[in-house]
């Protein structure tokens, strides 16, 4: 396999075997997961669930996200700051509105959104629905999520993503896809775990009871990604753990004008921001 960021040689990196009480219906007996990684910039993903058909792998993602909205699977054990972390960066969100560095005429979208908690979050505080909502695998929950026919590529001032990056299927297009939306002077928001090297470890609590994190970011192939899709400036916030890519001009000199102003620490720089550098390791 090729490395869909780089087109860097994929080796076996681990195998991952699911315990028998996490082998729920929708895997139709699969317990073993493989995983590769490229030898030049560490991306890993799951070779398992990159050769999947389209449709077992649309049948597997949207059957576990559904288990881990509906409680099946415990979400505060698997991400025990999640809620916390939506928190943030609903607020870090509405300061960037009032600093005049986001503008309220955007088109956005938050594409992943799930149950929409983000959003909803952003939008109460706001009183006004300024963050759209999108989901492929789950079904609209209100008059907030967009439908497909309007989820147009180049067509969004601001798209956030929040743990989506780690379900896209780079060898199918979906992140030239999500990254596609924005348009060429728009800006995307971006939490996702990215680190300096994706431990050997099957045990790795991000890959989760049910496998559906397919890849695994490193510092370097997101720069590259940052570079390859045209971004000229990168912003993050420690504290909302999340990435601003800019193709905005104006809105980058307004955040670089305003940021000592602004709650919690964030690192700027014309390059991705590769922040986090120690091992990206918890015990459940």
């Amino acid at each position: 396999m090729k490395c869909f960021v780089c087109g860097g040689e994929m080796t076996p990196y681990f195998t991952k075997k699911i315990v028998v009480e996490y082998a729920v219906e929708y895997l139709d007996g699969l317990d073993t997961f493989e995983y590769e990684r490229c030898g030049h910039c560490g991306l890993v993903v799951s070779k398992t669930l990159y050769e999947m058909s389209h449709d077992d792998w649309a049948k597997f993602n949207c059957a576990a996200h559904k288990d881990l909205f509906d409680g099946v699977i415990d979400r505060d054990v698997l991400d025990p700051k999640w809620r916390l972390r939506l928190e943030l960066q609903s607020k870090m969100f509405i300061e960037l509105l009032k600093a005049g560095v986001f503008e309220y005429d955007w088109r956005t979208i938050d594409y992943g959104a799930g149950d929409g908690l983000l959003a909803d979050k952003l939008n109460g505080a706001l009183e006004k629905s300024w963050l759209k909502k999108f989901d492929a695998y789950m079904e609209p929950r209100d008059e907030n999520y967009l439908p497909p026919s309007e989820v147009i590529a180049g067509s969004f001032d601001f798209l956030t993503s929040s743990s989506v990056f780690e379900h896209l299927l780079g060898n199918r297009g979906d992140v030239d896809k999500v990254i596609g939306l924005v348009k060429s002077d728009g800006v995307m928001g971006l939490h996702t775990l990215i680190c300096e090297e994706v431990p050997r470890d099957p045990e790795w609590h991000y890959l989760l009871s049910v496998p559906v994190h397919c890849t695994c970011w490193t510092n370097k192939a997101m720069a590259i990604v940052f570079e390859q899709f045209g971004f000229k400036h990168c912003s993050y916030n420690v504290e909302a753990q999340m990435w601003l890519f800019f193709r905005n001009d104006d809105a980058w000199a307004r955040l670089v004008e305003c940021r000592d102003r602004l709650t919690g620490t964030w690192v700027l720089d014309d390059r991705f921001v590769d922040y986090w550098k120690v091992k990206p390791y918890r015990t459940r």
